[in-house]
């Protein structure tokens, strides 16, 4: 029986991504009974996790519940998890009258839109945006509704409580994506740029990240950052991060000032490359599993494309593009590997890494709209959890049965092709 070391990354898509709320549940899940059972065949620990906008709250759900916590003895556990994970999606749901009411307004709102109905636009910091805001809080909206640094406050209460130390003992890693909007930068807020920080681990303290890797920066894992990957800018302010350093113009010079960020779509959609940048082969993931929620590709029929299918597919485009980009990559050093082996530099340093991906079925992923990525309906989440915890269960099942024959990346990307 081998236990391989798996890295999970959670690509973002507003509520759609409550399958991977059912995805990540399943796996804790099916891990705990795998390990209590110990004679069934292969399991698996888990390493990483990564994720993008709402990828990005289920990555960190899950990491909060298994990292120590000096003030909360739960904390480290597969249960903490999965109870972490049920309390993002409880609270995120629209449940409050005026939530239910603004939650169905906005879903027709958004239908029209992407029909082609002109509607007046603002600046998500209007004064009408902040009216707003603060009409809905009087009349019943919770600020977990209204805003992210409120529900990350309550899905993380002791996040200042994280035992470090025993954490660099762990070796479990976050690791979440934002664009920075001023430098362009693909960034990451990644707990191992917390733990070199603090002297107890080793792994990126050798990324010349200003000078070499300079549009690819690392920060420090914060609540703030998690913010930050899901800031959309037709809705949200950007998030702004204090006192950070960027590189100049000037080789090893830098310069300090506030970080403007948007959503992780538009960088990283979620981070991959950088769940590799261990030192040593054996402290790389053996497998990199992608909860992938939007669909590589599209139903083949185009007699009926109006500008709200149009739109459907861009949004899908976009969410993949940087996805795909990343998974080629470690494509490639595979077929390297193969090819060359790893006895010399640059390969020496590498080792294939499978790459398998869990997405939604074919007949869900092709119903729904990006319009509904904004639906906070319980109804709507409860039912996409549930499809992530089945699909989940029968893919898990697969993996240990077929092992190394069981479908990877690209193959897995797509769906079977019908009749």
């Amino acid at each position: 029986m081998a236990k391989k070391r798996i890295a999970i990354a959670c690509q973002g898509g507003g509520t759609h991504a409550a399958f991977t709320w059912g995805v990540l549940s399943r796996i804790l899940e099916t891990k705990q009974q795998w390990d209590a059972d110990g004679s069934g065949g292969d399991t698996f620990d888990i390493v990483a996790v990564s994720g993008t906008s709402a990828g990005a709250l289920c990555a960190m759900a899950t990491w909060y519940g298994l990292a120590p916590n000096t003030a909360d003895p739960d904390c480290g556990t597969i249960g903490k998890a999965i109870e972490r994970l049920d309390a993002l999606w409880t609270v995120f749901a629209a449940t409050t009258p005026i939530e239910v009411a603004h939650n169905r307004i906005t879903g027709s709102l958004l239908k029209l839109k992407s029909k082609g109905v002109p509607f007046p636009g603002s600046k998500p910091d209007s004064l009408q945006g902040t009216l707003g805001l603060a009409t809905l809080a009087m009349m019943g909206a919770r600020p977990q509704y209204l805003e992210f640094p409120a529900l990350l406050q309550t899905l993380c209460p002791d996040f200042a409580s994280i035992d470090w130390q025993r954490l660099a003992a762990a070796d479990l890693r976050v690791v979440v994506g934002a664009i920075e909007v001023i430098s362009g930068n693909f960034e990451i807020f990644d707990s191992d740029k917390t733990l070199e920080s603090l002297g107890l681990h080793p792994n990126g303290a050798k990324i010349d990240q200003y000078n070499v890797t300079r549009w690819r920066m690392r920060r420090a894992i914060s609540l703030e950052g998690v913010a930050a990957s899901g800031t959309l800018p037709e809705i949200l302010p950007a998030q702004v991060v204090r006192d950070l350093a960027f590189p100049t113009c000037v080789p090893g010079k830098t310069t300090t000032r506030d970080g403007y960020y948007w959503d992780g779509l538009f960088s990283q959609n979620p981070p991959v490359r950088d769940l590799l940048d261990a030192p040593t082969k054996e402290e790389k993931p053996d497998e990199i599993w992608i909860v992938r929620i939007n669909p590589q590709e599209f139903p083949p029929t185009w007699a009926d494309v109006g500008l709200d299918v149009i739109r459907d597919r861009e949004n899908d485009l976009a969410g993949n593009l940087s996805l795909n980009q990343e998974l080629d990559n470690i494509t490639l050093i595979n077929r390297w590997l193969n090819e060359h082996g790893d006895a010399h530099p640059p390969l020496s340093s590498r080792k294939i890494i499978d790459v398998r991906t869990i997405k939604m079925t074919r007949e869900t992923a092709w119903s729904m709209r990006h319009t509904s990525k904004f639906d906070r309906d319980p109804a709507h989440l409860a039912a996409l959890r549930d499809e992530g915890w089945e699909v989940t269960g029968k893919w898990l099942a697969d993996w240990r049965a077929q092992g190394r024959d069981f479908i990877a990346y690209p193959y897995d990307a797509r769906y079977p092709e019908t009749a």
